[in-house]
C-alpha cells in the first residue's frame, strides 16, 4: 500500500476511533444518571440498548476493519505493534462483551425481570467502561507514538 493510501486509511481509523470514544463517553454519562436518580434506570437501559445496536456496534466493526487493514499493510511488525494490537483487541473484546450485557439487560427489562438483576447488569456495564478505557488508553498511546514516528 502506498504512503498516501496508508495515511488516508490511518485517518479513517482515527476518525472511527474518535467517534467510538465519543459514543462510549456518552454512554458512560447516561449509565451514571440512574445511580443518582433511580427512576431513570429503565430509560437508560432502553437508550443504551438502541445506541449499542444502531451506533456503537457498526463503529466497533469499522474500527476492527480499518485496524486490521492497517496492521496487515505494515512493512515491519515490531513487538510494540503487537502490544498495541493486544491492547486494542482487549478494548474491543471488553466493548463487545459490554454490548452483549447491554442487549441482554434490555431483553430482561422487556420481560420485567427483577430490579436487582438489572442493577447488577448496570454495574457490570460500568466496570466494562473502566477496563475498556484502560486498554484503549494504552493502545492510543502507542498509536500516537507510531504516528509521530511516521511523521518524522
Amino acid at each position: 500500500m502506498d504512503a498516501q493510501s496508508f495515511n488516508l486509511l490511518a485517518m479513517t481509523h482515527l476518525i472511527m476511533l474518535s467517534l467510538w470514544g465519543g459514543v462510549v463517553a456518552t454512554e458512560a454519562v447516561i449509565e451514571l444518571y440512574p445511580f443518582r436518580q433511580r427512576e431513570l434506570h429503565s430509560a437508560t437501559i432502553r437508550f443504551h440498548y438502541w445506541i449499542d445496536l444502531l451506533v456503537e456496534l457498526p463503529l466497533v466493526l469499522a474500527v476492527i476493519a480499518t485496524g486490521a487493514v492497517l496492521f496487515f499493510s505494515l512493512d515491519r511488525v515490531t513487538s510494540l505493534h503487537l502490544v498495541k494490537v493486544g491492547l486494542g483487541g482487549a478494548a474491543v473484546a471488553v466493548n463487545l462483551f459490554c454490548i452483549v450485557v447491554v442487549v441482554r439487560r434490555g431483553k430482561k427489562l422487556e420481560r420485567h425481570s427483577d430490579d436487582g438483576s438489572l442493577w447488577r447488569s448496570s454495574k457490570t456495564v460500568l466496570a466494562c467502561f473502566v477496563v475498556g478505557l484502560l486498554c484503549a488508553a494504552g493502545a492510543a498511546t502507542l498509536g500516537f507514538r507510531f504516528a509521530l514516528e511516521r511523521l518524522g
